[in-house]
C-alpha cells in the first residue's frame, strides 16, 4: 500500500526484545559509526524506504542511492545531484544563482555558499573573517549574473578578475533600466560592493580573492560548471511533494563539491523553514533530512539550532558521524552542542575514537563498588573495603559492541542495546527496495 505522504511515521530505530522501537515524532537523532558499521544498511536506506514525505539523503557511497531509488521513484519526483556522475544515474542541475536576481537574494546565496569556508576555517586566526569577507565579494558577483543571464562560469571568471570592466557596465545598465526602485536599490547595493571590495589594500583584495575562488573551485571541472547551466533541481520542487533529493559525492569529490551541496542544501533547509512558518508552524508534508557522512558531504553550519528546532516544524534529522572526532574537526567547540542537540543518540560497532567511547560512557553512568584492599605489615595482615564509583560500562567495552547492534541513549529513557534492520536481511525493507 502506497502511504500517505503526511502520514506522521516515526522514525525506527532497531530491534529490542521482540519489539521495534520507533523514535517520538521527529525527534533528532545521530549516531556515530565507521565504514561498514551498518549506518547505512541498518539506519540511512531503512529511513528512506519507510519515509512517505519529502526527503533529502548525503552520502559518499552510492549504496543509499541504488537501494533507495525505485521505491523513491514510486512515492514522487526523484532529483539527482551527482556532477563528477559518480552514480551512474543522470544528475540534475542546479545553479546558486536560482533566486539571486535580488539583492537580498543575492547576499543570501553568497552567504550559503560561503558556509563551508565557515566551518573549514575555525579554529585558524581570522578565518571567519575571510570566509564573511568572501561572502562579501560573491553577492554582487552572483547578482550581476541572475540579473543578466550569466552562468556560474562568468562569476568565476570575475573573481579571478578578469571582466572587471564587463561587470561594471552590466551594474551601471541594471541600474539605468530598472523598472522598480526596489530592482535600482539592488543594482546600486551590487555596485557600492563591487568599489568597497577595489577600495581594499592589494593585499587583502588577494586573500579575499583566493577564498572565494578555493570555494567555486569546483566549477572549474566542466562537469561540474555544466551542473550549473540550468536549474531543475529547486527547494519547492523537493518539498512541495514526496520528491527526493540525493546529493551524492566520493570522499575526494565531496571536498571538492562541498561548498556548493552546502549552498544547495542551506537553501532547501532555509524554504522548508519558510513553508512551515507560513504554514502556521508546520510543514504540510513531512521532510526526512538524512545527512549520511554528514561530517564530509555537507556539514550544515546550524546543524545544533535545526536538530533543536526541526521538531516542531515538521522535519525529521538524521545526522550520521564517524566519531566525534570527525564532528570537532567540523564544528570545533560547538561538536558537543551539535551532539546533545540530537534528542536521540546512537553508537554503532567498531568506533575506535577514545573521546566517543568515553562521551557514551559518561553518559550510561556509574556504579558503586566495593574496592578491597590488603595491608600487610609487621602485626600482620588486614583487609579494608571501601566504595568508589566506576562506569557502568568501560569505554573498552563499548568498542566491542557486537555487529548489526546499537547502544541506543534516548532522552530519559534507559539505555539499550538495539539490533539494527539490516535492510537486505528485512523482507519489508527488501520488498520496498524491489518497489518501482
Amino acid at each position: 500500500r502506497r502511504p500517505a505522504a503526511g502520514d506522521g511515521a516515526r522514525l525506527t530505530l532497531g530491534w529490542r526484545r521482540g519489539r521495534l522501537l520507533r523514535a517520538e515524532r521527529r525527534h533528532a537523532l545521530v549516531a556515530f559509526g565507521p565504514p561498514q558499521s551498518g549506518k547505512s544498511a541498518g539506519l540511512a536506506i531503512p529511513a528512506l524506504l519507510e519515509w512517505a514525505g519529502p526527503a533529502v539523503a548525503t552520502s559518499i557511497k552510492t549504496d543509499l542511492l541504488s537501494a533507495t531509488l525505485s521505491r523513491r521513484r514510486e512515492l514522487g519526483a526523484v532529483f539527482v545531484f551527482d556532477p563528477f556522475g559518480l552514480a551512474g544515474v543522470r544528475s540534475h542541475t542546479w545553479s546558486p544563482l536560482h533566486g539571486a536576481d535580488t539583492w537580498d537574494g543575492a547576499l543570501e546565496a553568497a552567504w550559503r555558499l560561503a558556509a563551508s569556508g565557515e566551518i573549514d576555517s575555525r579554529g585558524v586566526e581570522g578565518g571567519d573573517f575571510w570566509a564573511v569577507a568572501a561572502e562579501q565579494r560573491l553577492a554582487p558577483l552572483l547578482f550581476t549574473a541572475a540579473r543578466t543571464g550569466a552562468t556560474m562560469d562568468e562569476v568565476l571568471r570575475w573573481t579571478y578578475g578578469q571582466g572587471s570592466r564587463e561587470l561594471h557596465e552590466a551594474l551601471t545598465r541594471l541600474a539605468e533600466r530598472a523598472q522598480t526602485e526596489h530592482e535600482r536599490a539592488g543594482a546600486h547595493a551590487a555596485y557600492d560592493a563591487v568599489r568597497a571590495f577595489e577600495a581594499q589594500a592589494d593585499r587583502t583584495r588577494t586573500s579575499i580573492e583566493a577564498t572565494a575562488q578555493a570555494l567555486l573551485r569546483g566549477y572549474r571541472f566542466e562537469r561540474v560548471a555544466s551542473s550549473a547551466r540550468g536549474c531543475e533541481i529547486t527547494p519547492d520542487a523537493v518539498l512541495g511533494e514526496p520528491a527526493t533529493l540525493y546529493l551524492i559525492g566520493d570522499a575526494k569529490a565531496a571536498k571538492l563539491l562541498r561548498p556548493i551541496f552546502l549552498a544547495l542544501l542551506c537553501a532547501i533547509v532555509d524554504r522548508a523553514y519558510e513553508r512551515a512558518t507560513a504554514a502556521g508552524g508546520r510543514l504540510p508534508l513531512p521532510l526526512l533530512l538524512c545527512l549520511d557522512e554528514a561530517g564530509n558531504v555537507a556539514p550544515l553550519p546550524n546543524l545544533a539550532e535545526i536538530a533543536s528546532t526541526a521538531p516542531s516544524h515538521n522535519i525529521q534529522l538524521v545526522s550520521i558521524f564517524h566519531d566525534l572526532a570527525q564532528a570537532r574537526s567540523r564544528y570545533g567547540q560547538q561538536a558537543q552542542t551539535v551532539v546533545n542537540s540530537h534528542r536521540a543518540r546512537m553508537l554503532l560497532p567498531g568506533v575506535a575514537d577514545l573521546e566517543t567511547l568515553r562521551y557514551f560512557a559518561g553518559l550510561l553512568g556509574e556504579e558503586e563498588a566495593p574496592d578491597l584492599t590488603r595491608t600487610t605489615g609487621a602485626g600482620g595482615s588486614s583487609r579494608s573495603t571501601a566504595r568508589r564509583r566506576r562506569p557502568l560500562l568501560a569505554p573498552e567495552a563499548l568498542r566491542r559492541l557486537p555487529d548489526g547492534h546499537a547502544l541506543l541513549l534516548y532522552g530519559r529513557v534507559a539505555p539499550a542495546q538495539v539490533r539494527l534492520r539490516m535492510w537486505f536481511s528485512d523482507r519489508r525493507l527488501r520488498r520496498l527496495a524491489r518497489q518501482g
